[in-house]
């Protein structure tokens, strides 16, 4: 897919969310809703006690992929930042300056742009990140498009979506197949187990099958 530009902003829905399934393992940029996010007000009194307001919102889970999990199990601590409109924070058409969101297009079907707010960041009990209060996922061009937003926003670097893409490739095969697994019926928890015992048709292990490029080949052996 061609990188869009703010010239031709802002694309359609589909290039940036492929909808959600119960199977697909919570991922990097999945959008949920109801996720409680504490909010500390302390005013212009540094020394003071801050006042904690909780507040139910829409959140994107920010984490890399393989620091969300441990042994195929999500972590217990997962880090979030929460969606706003964009029209409410008067971001310009351009986009130019908006260095600490990523937008969101069309997120809820009714024309109008969200953003990943990532002033917000936050951190969050895995309880309340389930498949089943998951809005949206990404697909492969918007989880690269929100990578090279978290670049832009902590290092002002833009890097190229065409290489972000080709760096996560495995990681999204991996996932692809962590899903199809799922589907399956197959328990969750035992897919990185599976993935990491060596195959005697490939001769290692399946995991290195996906990292030389043979999707296919392990595809098939999952099957």
């Amino acid at each position: 897919m061609t990188p869009f530009s703010p010239s031709n902003w802002p694309p359609l829905r589909q290039d940036f969310f492929r909808g959600s399934s119960l199977h697909r393992p919570v991922f990097q940029g999945d959008i949920f809703e109801n996720v409680p996010y504490v909010k500390g007000q302390a005013g212009d009194f540094p020394g003071a006690d801050p006042k904690l307001k909780v507040e139910r919102r829409k959140v994107a889970a920010l984490c890399y992929p393989c620091e969300m999990y441990s042994n195929g199990i999500l972590a217990r601590v997962q880090t979030i930042a929460v969606l706003r409109e964009a029209a409410k924070l008067g971001i310009p058409d351009n986009w130019q300056g908006a260095f600490f969101s990523c937008p969101l297009p069309d997120l809820t079907s009714d024309g109008r742009t969200w953003i990943i707010d990532l002033r917000t960041m936050g951190n969050i009990d895995r309880s309340f990140l389930t498949p089943r209060n998951r809005l949206e996922t990404l697909t492969e061009f918007g989880w690269a498009y929100l990578r090279q937003r978290l670049g832009i926003y902590f290092t002002r670097v833009s890097y190229h979506l065409g290489d972000l893409q080709q760096a996560g490739s495995v990681t999204w095969q991996e996932t692809e197949l962590w899903e199809q697994w799922c589907a399956m019926g197959r328990a969750t928890e035992e897919f990185q187990q599976w993935l990491d015992t060596t195959d005697i048709n490939i001769g290692f292990t399946r995991r290195k099958a996906l990292e030389r490029g043979m999707y296919r080949l392990v595809a098939s052996a999952m099957r």
